[in-house]
């Protein structure tokens, strides 16, 4: 018999997250409970090629194989592509690839069409990485192109446990390197052993001790980030394309989650404005939108950065978003390649 798979929907997910009420641990906690039984219905269709894969534990992608220790010395820089507007508006991708960038490139999924035909390729980039982490039927057209075909060989894609099955086989089937982790949704303050049950499961001879389990921040993004230095070990770590949010004078019905806001207040359109605020980068001038979604993410990037180690320098190179405050640098794109090389 065919388990139908579980579909969450974008009201779901916005009531979920809107019903929490003090902090972004249980915002994500609300979130964990609509989409829990989406993962685990992945994570058990994806079981036979999670047994027989490989963790990014193994040193084939952990290139840098240190501890996150105040000592530790990097030996590389990496590059974090997202998919928001100022990658576009600062021709960040052109400047990319024609630069000498010797460093690691963690793509986003959805970028990474968009940056093999942009030539950041891994022929002359060739510590590429793309990461996914959603468990959405979407990711599937992130690698469905005859592009990622043609350069699969040289993709090392890291893989979230619960990636819809249906991904993974065209990762497969384009020979992209797959490496799997397992994202940490288990709440602890209520010790439910979620995590503990995916790890023990996903033990086999090849991998005894299982997979890691990583903070994901929510969001591919922040998971590139984390990946690049507490996997890989990179600092400088420069951002592009992370917006996490769109400019200051954009109308409120233009924003991507405005939908999920309206119907939380049931289309009531005066108390839409509550759920919103704005930012201003006296770094670099510029002031942001955050409607609920990327306000979470926004605030729980900057509450990873403030936790990371010393050693690791997190710079915001997309000239533009709502990324700053402690633990970040900002500075134009141009000049952060120009300190890597």
């Amino acid at each position: 018999m065919k388990i139908p798979m579980p579909n969450p929907t974008v009201v779901d997910i916005g009531k979920a997250l809107f019903e929490s009420k003090i902090t972004h641990f249980d915002w994500v906690q609300n979130g964990t409970r609509v989409m829990i039984d989406l993962w685990m219905y992945n994570f058990a269709r994806n079981i036979s090629d999670i047994l027989d894969g490989n963790s990014v534990r193994l040193q084939s992608v952990f290139k840098n194989n240190s501890k996150s220790t105040k000592n530790h010395k990097p030996n590389n820089s990496a590059i974090v592509i997202g998919a928001g507007p100022s990658v576009y508006e600062n021709n960040h991708l052109e400047t990319l690839a024609n630069s000498n960038y010797k460093g690691a490139i963690l793509c986003t999924d959805r970028m990474l069409v968009t940056c093999l035909k942009n030539g950041i390729t891994p022929k002359k980039f060739p510590q590429f990485f793309v990461l996914t982490t959603d468990p959405y039927q979407v990711t599937i057209k992130f690698y469905n192109d005859k592009i990622v075909k043609k350069y699969g060989k040289g993709i090392s894609a890291i893989m979230s446990t619960c990636t819809i099955h249906e991904t993974i086989k065209i990762c497969k089937n384009n020979g992209l390197n797959i490496f799997w982790f397992h994202p940490l949704i288990d709440d602890f303050r209520k010790q439910e052993p979620i995590n503990k049950i995916m790890n023990a499961i996903s033990k086999s001879d090849k991998n005894p001790n299982g997979f890691p389990e990583l903070q994901t921040g929510g969001n591919v993004g922040c998971f590139s980030w984390i990946f690049s230095w507490a996997i890989l070990g990179c600092s400088p770590i420069g951002l592009i394309g992370l917006n996490m949010g769109v400019d200051g004078d954009t109308p409120l019905e233009k924003t991507q989650h405005y939908d999920q806001v309206l119907n939380h207040f049931d289309n009531d359109k005066s108390k839409v404005g509550k759920f919103y605020r704005k930012v201003f980068n006296k770094d670099i001038g510029t002031e942001s939108l955050l409607d609920p979604v990327f306000d979470f993410y926004r605030t729980a990037f900057l509450d990873l950065v403030i936790r990371t180690p010393r050693w690791i320098k997190t710079v915001n190179a997309t000239e533009g978003g709502s990324l700053f405050g402690k633990g970040i640098e900002n500075m134009k794109f141009v000049d952060f390649l120009n300190i890597c090389n």
